[in-house]
């Protein structure tokens, strides 16, 4: 009988600390994926300062955005692929921020948004976009349009990128407007 009540104990103290770590866990996730931390480091801060001015950033009619940058920055397949990408990431600029790798040079990389964004993340908030059957609420326009330049080539087995046509090169409050400019007055 006390067996059972050190057993029951033991689980039931065993799940309380790992719902805590799993709590803290995702708090810490939830808030080392904002602008102001990600702004904390020097080294972002043109990339938040320009975020605010674009559509993404609040700056629409209906004053909606992304609240994170890693809503747009890290990819949203799955869970496991964020989170695995959120270490390698943070890693990467934790390592680059206090020297011991190669700072990723903005403005030299500013053409390769692909690399930086990922269509999952595009599409885990504008899902209407995944399937014309499904992209109800956009102009005919804006469906022929995709259907010429997403749909199809999609079909057809290309490798397709959203940021191929929505980036800041096509679209100039799209999500960093004149980032470029920000990043040559550091």
């Amino acid at each position: 009988m006390a067996n059972k009540k050190v057993l029951w104990g033991s689980l039931i103290c065993g799940v309380i600390i790992g719902l805590g770590i799993s709590y803290i866990a995702a708090v810490a996730v939830d808030k080392t994926g904002t602008p102001e931390f990600c702004m904390s480091c020097h080294e972002m801060k043109p990339m938040g300062e320009t975020f605010k001015y674009s559509v993404h950033g609040g700056n629409n009619p209906q004053g909606f955005a992304a609240h994170h940058c890693t809503d747009c920055h890290l990819p949203h397949n799955s869970l496991a692929g964020y989170l695995v990408m959120k270490g390698i990431s943070g890693t990467r600029d934790f390592l680059a921020h206090i020297g011991l790798k190669k700072m990723v040079d903005f403005k030299e990389n500013f053409n390769e948004m692909e690399n930086y964004v990922y269509d999952s993340a595009c599409l885990h908030c504008h899902e209407g976009i995944k399937e014309p059957e499904r992209a109800i609420g956009l102009s005919e326009n804006i469906k022929q349009i995709h259907e010429k330049y997403y749909w199809e080539p999609k079909k057809a087995g290309e490798d397709v990128s959203c940021v191929r046509c929505h980036n800041d090169k096509t679209m100039t409050h799209f999500a960093h407007p004149n980032l470029l400019e920000a990043l040559s007055q550091e």
